[in-house]
């Protein structure tokens, strides 16, 4: 079991991007996975279809009030849970005893049911950001091909050390993941052979890139994941990619159908994954 943050102090970098479809990856690849937002924003609760209006419990009532963790299913073995609008939530945590422990409490009784929990965090240093990275045994930088990017990574890295030497040692840096990437840029090529000489990044940028890709911007308004939107589009293969370069698995053969198939069992008028699964079809004849 591992937890990973996924973050960095820029927006616009990728971080609910990378949770949402990192996270289907991995379940694609046969692990029970759970998905968190912590960010105030709800992007990722946006994603997964998640309608706080209902008034059901997300991860701020969890963390303040206890009780039964809000966990949804997305898929049977991928699941999230939900993130509120609730602007004070950060000085109702701050008034808790032990207020850095709070999430990392909150997922202990519950971490052995998964084997991958990511967390999708703030861009806005805070309270909140520091109980993900309390509570994970590692942190995934998502970092846009562009300078801003890379200075947003400098502030994390020294928010990383602190909270590392102070109160979670075992935090590690799960890796550097390049995204917008376009490879026939110079200045991506630059920004990739920077990185990868800096001391504190050396060995820890993922082979893997992730491509620009328009998918990405479409997806999140059907609900969807990349794999669901076009499982046929760079972005489905890379973020399949960067599960196996996390893992060391390998994708199961006939690996499209299983997104299509789960979608289409929760949304069986939907055209356009139909349609996808007949192209498939027609290629394996």
């Amino acid at each position: 079991m591992k937890v990973i943050s996924i973050l960095n102090y820029k927006g616009g970098a990728g971080k609910t991007t990378t949770v949402a479809n990192l996270g289907t990856a991995l379940w694609i690849l046969g692990y029970k996975v759970l998905l968190i937002d912590s960010d105030i924003q709800g992007n990722l609760t946006f994603l997964m279809g998640f309608d706080q209006s209902c008034g059901d419990a997300t991860l701020h009532d969890w963390m303040i009030h206890d009780g039964n963790p809000p966990i949804y299913e997305r898929y049977h073995g991928l699941y999230y849970i939900p993130v509120s609008g609730d602007q004070e939530f950060e000085q109702k945590l701050d008034k808790m005893y032990h207020r850095e422990d709070v999430l990392r409490d909150h997922l202990e009784p519950i971490c052995q049911m998964f084997d991958y929990i990511l967390i999708d965090c703030s861009f806005k240093a805070g309270l909140t950001n520091t109980n993900a990275l309390n509570a994970s045994d590692s942190l995934l930088i998502p970092s846009e091909c562009a300078s801003f990017s890379m200075q947003g990574m400098e502030k994390l890295m020294q928010d990383y050390e602190d909270i590392r030497r102070r109160m979670n040692p075992k935090l590690e840096i799960e890796g550097v993941l390049l995204t917008k990437y376009q490879h026939n840029t110079r200045f991506s090529r630059q920004m990739t052979a920077w990185l990868e000489t800096q001391p504190r990044y050396e060995g820890k940028v993922f082979q893997t890139r992730i491509r620009k890709n328009i998918r990405f911007d479409e997806s999140p308004i059907e609900s969807k994941s990349v794999f669901e939107r076009d499982v046929k589009a760079n972005g489905a293969e890379d973020y399949l990619a960067l599960a196996e370069e996390i893992t060391c698995a390998k994708r199961p053969d006939q690996w499209p159908y299983i997104p299509l198939n789960a979608w289409l069992e929760e949304h069986p008028d939907d055209e356009g994954v139909k349609l996808q699964i007949e192209e498939l079809n027609k290629k394996k004849r």
